[in-house]
């Protein structure tokens, strides 16, 4: 959850409302539909874009990890080729 005291949830006709930190697990009105639902921090739009960042620092990991991966192979290869 963002350090403003506030996060974006969506209701469920997809009207997107600012909620304030304090109100997180509990039952809120709408103000554009006044449709009831309970607003839940971790299906903010911020730990959204905390899970995608987390993902792809991941997958950058695994990325690099897989190059020098294949360098050490390649440079071992050819290293073996030198001495056969």
């Amino acid at each position: 959850m963002p350090t403003s005291g506030f996060f974006q949830v969506s209701c469920p006709n997809d009207h997107l409302v600012r909620v304030p930190a304090g109100l997180a697990e509990e039952e809120l009105v709408c103000p554009q539909c006044s449709e009831r639902f309970v607003a839940h921090a971790a299906d903010s739009l911020e730990a959204g874009e905390d899970r995608v960042e987390r993902a792809a620092r991941q997958w950058l990991w695994v990325a690099v990890a897989t190059v020098v991966l294949l360098i050490v192979a390649g440079v071992g290869a050819f290293l073996a080729g030198m001495l056969s």
